[in-house]
């Protein structure tokens, strides 16, 4: 994930239905009561989350099928609407732990597919995409030109078809875009360098920590749609050569044993830029990505230590607590794999409190709905 993705999104930007402070400062009080009763109520509470996070993230969906960034238009995106894909794609990670929501998926799916560019340039590989704006009436599109990254766009839309054939059996709908699966899988490597590593686009020849591990997830998805759905154990096994390639540039190339902790970045000419656990982005939470894309096993030494360190200098984040404004749903996920209940706990109260009870104000938005629900649906 490229650190400009947020660029421009601080609370200068945010609508006027959003105060300037909504963080509370710790998680409503337990009542006193049996284990089984605090498991039912935790239970109860996850349940209810992911069923109005459900319904918020597919009351986003327009006609087309686009899913924007927000549920209004935004002053930063020139008060038009914003078709984020990267950040689309975790809402629809979300939303397939919901029972009944598949179609909106689909019909999402449906629109990438038709927005694909199809012809390589200099700025973009074939099978990338675009963000789009999309004017107030909801209907009238018009491409940015532009995309934050190549490689995670396409991984984490990999993700998103790679689940939704999972949860809905739905196999035919994978065959039928074969052709378009392997144009994305393409994007996705396109940047990819000799020491295994992916830059996010070619036009931004940085190879990012968070976005390699997402890429490394991407390709383990194209490995299991080659074998469980298209039966091509040849492209199998090419998908799963680069999985190792990328994994191994990620522990030769930006893991740090003195330091016991990644490089967050790795420049053109060769330059790793180290993290500073004491900022919070991009540094601290990319140290977790490697966690809930499968390069660390959550039970492992490593993801272990790296989980201490992070909660050792941003203690605060599960009450929203912390210097970047945005709730972080993404270490809740982390937090979740990593079986810290207690914490996850924290946060979706918080969450609530501030967000779901509150009509999703800014900086709510599709990203962090997804991944909260990702959260509370590990039991």
């Amino acid at each position: 994930m490229v650190n400009n993705r947020r660029a421009n999104e601080g609370p200068d930007n945010w609508p006027d239905n959003a105060a300037a402070d909504r963080r509370p400062h710790a998680g409503a009080p337990r009542s006193a009561g049996t284990h089984s009763d605090v498991l039912a109520a935790d239970s109860a509470s996850h349940a209810d989350i992911l069923q109005r996070e459900a319904a918020w993230i597919a009351s986003l969906q327009f006609e087309s099928g686009a899913i924007p960034t927000y549920s209004e238009p935004l002053p930063n995106y020139d008060c038009a609407y914003k078709v984020i894909p990267y950040f689309a794609h975790f809402g629809l990670l979300g939303l397939l732990e919901a029972p009944g929501h598949a179609p909106t998926v689909r019909k999402y799916m449906d629109w990438y597919f038709a927005r694909l560019n199809r012809t390589a340039t200099q700025a973009a590989p074939a099978g990338s995409i675009f963000d789009i704006a999309i004017a107030a009436d909801r209907r009238t599109e018009a491409t940015t030109g532009d995309c934050d990254s190549t490689d995670s766009y396409a991984s984490t839309f990999l993700n998103v078809l790679r689940k939704y054939a999972e949860m809905t059996g739905d196999i035919a709908y994978v065959q039928a875009h074969q052709s378009d699966i392997g144009l994305i899988a393409g994007a996705m490597l396109a940047t990819k360098q000799a020491d295994g590593l992916t830059w996010a686009k070619p036009t931004h020849k940085v190879k990012y920590l968070m976005d390699n591990t997402e890429v490394y997830k991407g390709l383990d998805d194209m490995v299991w749609i080659s074998e469980a759905i298209f039966a091509d154990e040849t492209a199998a096994d090419v998908y799963r050569k680069h999985m190792e390639d990328v994994r191994a540039g990620i522990e030769n190339e930006l893991w740090s044993e003195s330091r016991q902790a990644y490089a967050y970045a790795k420049t053109e000419d060769g330059m790793l830029i180290h993290s500073n656990w004491s900022r919070f982005y991009p540094d601290a939470p990319a140290q977790l990505f490697p966690i809930w894309t499968g390069i660390l096993e959550p039970s492992g030494e490593r993801a272990r230590k790296l989980y201490e360190t992070f909660n050792a200098h941003h203690s605060g984040w599960q009450q929203l607590e912390k210097s970047d404004a945005f709730p972080w749903a993404i270490v809740a996920y982390t937090a979740a794999r990593m079986g810290d209940s207690a914490r996850v706990i924290q946060f979706l109260e918080c969450v609530r409190t501030a967000y779901v009870d509150n009509g999703h104000p800014w900086p709510w938005y599709v990203m962090e709905s997804g991944c909260t629900m990702l959260a509370a649906a590990i039991k």
